[in-house]
């Protein structure tokens, strides 16, 4: 395919007045939608709107058809990794260090976005967009760096690079049983924090993602960053889309058009949608991919374009792009001027009235499409790969690039597109203005701030632990991690079998307290493959302490119809100030209020203090997980400083939450409790407040713990749950501060 790139603007049509007079009856203040729809390794010649012949794309057409193809769009970088780092910063990548591939190296805080950086997420999340990843990330896969802690509401997709298509490829349970660079590959899908269960083909389930957000998403501003990983390797298809292409005989390029045809059916199941809810024209939609393609990898076609991915040749940056906005940008048009991935950031932000707190290095290239400005959006475009000391700098028509090559090269792009014959090194082709402006632009950036893809054995051998990761789903066996400044202090891992260590833990028995319905008995404590499980249990107790006509809850109840354990460390250990961790599994059927606490060791309750790390149970008919303190009044009432967070704001965000292990950790101090969950802030009582009616503190003085779970009064009715229900716990850890 040969394709011929022109380096003049085209004429705008007379239709343009009449387009932006239709602009100006929007209501005025309202903000577009920003869709980003981005495929991964595709070349510059496999859209039809750039001349493809032998795979159709019609709906990736209709962005071009509606809005305007740049021949000259580009992206910031060669490689997915930081070419993604420029589009979600609109800043170039070296900036922020974020110069390599990263790899997965999920206890990694650096192999990723760096926190400086706002993504357009936030950014548009301040203006009040909810926003949606969809597909690869690829911007860090330590919890930190997860697309719902980097501004977003909503995710589906992998965190690595790449991953396989067909569903019974995806192998493992999540990122804790990688062991390989590229074991990611086979990791169940996550949506938001958790992992799901998926039965469709990759490319078809990011399409149906996508829709389902615009339907419920469709009166308030929003944004999709909509990252196809089709067409990058590996190869695959379903019969669906290889049976289209019986034509391409080539195998590679049969399967490489069957995935850029389901890349094609979800981008017009998108627009679609946009127009069948009457949103169209309040949406801007760019569509383009991450670098150019990598032809003998997976028989992608730049056309005349040299090179291909990683190059820093034109095959390598030079990239399929349009943008439609039907109503404020013409339809049908051609923009020849250089663009980069960099303006949608910016673009974006301008039209939701979005101020970003880091410079963009981007712009708004709406007024120039529409003519409202007239020169180039861009007067350089620059380009560094660190560690090959490569560098392209492009002004104009003019091009400097040292790529692979001891030397340098200039060429005129609008009379060479294909790079072929370098011109000289002089004052007449721009070299020494190329230059300097590429030198000055260089000293404004970082060196690369992690090992990339290419130094993975490197890192690896520097990294040993690289994928220790603890396993969400299955109990914790790598050794206590101390936090800095501490000492574990006591601990109880529940290893081996049998009953709980006596020497630490005590038993209850009997009916206790709240009304609860469960009778406390050791039998339901047991610890197996190191985990504690309290086992609740639909089974009748005749309660030896009955007497008929007693006014004590305890003792007028002739039987218990259920059993559980409550285990505690009275009499047998205590703390005062520390860390306490307790990593749990707990079972959120209805009936049931497992709980992780301690009790002063002094005085009556509540003024031997409570504090309650974990509690869950029903309150006011929802599901909760509350962390609270309490101590006495002058009627020996509880005073309570305690929050309730509705359960739905854990399982909105991982569905599979309640099938996972999870830390709940006490920080205590002289001055402060603070409670967490997953290192979550849930609540922090101030200790200057928590002053019992005479004046004593219960939270000066040592406490104990208790691990249980009740059945029936704050936990509901358990009648129509199925038992035995269970609660595990993989841990009990305390630190102190020795100096403290």
């Amino acid at each position: 395919m040969n394709l011929k790139i022109p380096g003049l603007l085209l004429s705008l049509p007379l239709s343009l007045m009449s387009v932006q007079a239709k602009s100006q009856t929007r209501p005025s203040g309202e903000k577009p939608n920003v869709i980003i729809i981005l495929t991964d390794d595709q070349g510059y010649g496999d859209v039809g709107f750039n001349g493809c012949t032998d795979i159709p794309t019609p709906n990736i057409d209709r962005i071009a058809e509606s809005g305007v193809r740049f021949t000259n769009g580009y992206v910031s970088y060669a490689v997915c990794g930081p070419s993604r780092a420029g589009i979600m910063t609109g800043r170039y990548q070296g900036r922020f260090g974020f110069g390599r591939n990263p790899l997965v190296a999920p206890r990694d805080t650096l192999q990723g976005l760096p926190s400086s950086e706002e993504t357009m997420a936030t950014v548009l999340g301040r203006e009040g967009y909810t926003s949606l990843a969809l597909g690869k990330w690829h911007l860090g896969a330590h919890k930190s760096q997860w697309p719902l802690n980097r501004g977003f509401d909503e995710f589906f997709g992998f965190l690595n690079g790449g991953h396989q298509y067909l569903p019974e490829l995806w192998t493992l349970e999540d990122i804790s049983e990688v062991r390989a660079q590229f074991d990611a590959y086979n990791t169940r899908l996550m949506k938001d924090n958790g992992r799901v269960e998926e039965k469709e083909y990759l490319t078809d389930a990011l399409s149906r993602e996508a829709v389902d957000f615009i339907e419920r998403r469709v009166n308030e501003p929003f944004f999709i960053y909509l990252a196809y990983n089709a067409p990058h390797t590996p190869l695959q298809a379903t019969e669906k889309y290889l049976s289209r292409f019986d034509h391409i005989k080539d195998k590679k390029r049969k399967t490489y058009a069957a995935m850029v045809s389901a890349v094609d059916d979800g981008v017009g199941q998108v627009l679609d949608k946009l127009e069948e809810l009457g949103i169209n024209e309040n949406t801007i939609v760019f569509f383009l991919s991450d670098n150019g393609g990598p032809e003998h990898h997976n028989a992608s076609d730049n056309g005349s374009l040299r090179d291909g991915k990683g190059s820093l040749y034109e095959g390598g940056i030079h990239v399929p792009f349009a943008v439609q906005w039907p109503g404020h940008i013409p339809a049908g048009q051609v923009y020849e001027k250089p663009v980069i991935s960099l303006d949608m950031f910016a673009t974006a932000v301008a039209y939701a009235k979005a101020t970003p707190k880091n410079k963009l290095d981007g712009v708004n290239i709406v007024p120039f499409i529409t003519g409202e400005e007239t020169g180039m959006p861009h007067e350089q475009l620059y380009w560094r790969k660190y560690d090959q000391k490569a560098f392209a700098i492009r002004s104009g028509d003019h091009k400097l690039v040292k790529y692979k090559s001891e030397v340098e090269e200039v060429y005129n792009l609008a009379d060479d597109i294909s790079e072929a014959q370098s011109l000289a090194l002089s004052e007449e082709n721009h070299y020494p203005e190329l230059k300097a402006a590429y030198e000055q632009w260089e000293s404004e950036l970082k060196d690369p701030i992690f090992l990339g893809l290419m130094q993975n054995k490197e890192y690896t051998q520097q990294n040993p632990d690289r994928f220790k990761l603890v396993n969400p789903y299955q109990p914790d066996v790598l050794e206590a991690k101390v936090p800095e400044g501490y000492e574990l202090l006591w601990s109880d891992e529940f290893n081996g079998e049998g009953k709980p260590n006596d020497e630490f833990w005590a038993d209850e028995t009997g009916f206790v307290r709240n009304h609860e319905l469960q009778w406390y008995q050791a039998d339901n404590a047991n610890i197996s493959k190191g985990v504690l499980t309290i086992e609740g249990r639909r089974e009748e107790v005749v309660n030896p302490h009955y007497k008929k006509r007693s006014k004590n809850w305890r003792k007028n109840r002739v039987k218990a119809d259920y059993t559980s354990a409550c285990i505690k460390t009275k009499d047998k250990f205590a703390f005062q100030y520390g860390i306490m961790e307790v990593r749990a599994r707990i079972d959120t059927s209805m009936g049931l209020w497992p709980a992780i606490w301690t009790l002063g060791v002094e005085n009556q309750w509540p003024a031997n203090g409570e504090v309650d790390q974990m509690e869950y149970y029903r309150f006011e008919g929802e599901a909760k997980l509350l962390a609270n303190a309490a101590w006495a009044d002058a009627q020996m009432q509880a005073v309570w400083d305690g929050v309730k967070i509705p359960f739905s704001q854990f399982t909105e965000k991982e569905q599979d939450w309640a099938d996972k292990f999870h830390i709940w950790k006490m920080d205590w101090t002289e001055d402060y409790i603070r409670l967490y969950l997953d290192d979550r802030l849930l609540n922090e009582i101030d200790l200057t407040r928590t002053l019992n009616a005479d004046g004593t503190n219960p939270f000066h003085q040592p406490q104990y713990i208790l691990l249980n779970m009740a059945i029936g009064s704050n936990g509901g009715d358990p009648s129509n749950t199925t038992f035995p229900r269970h609660y595990e716990v993989d841990y009990v850890r305390v630190y102190q501060n020795p100096s403290l």
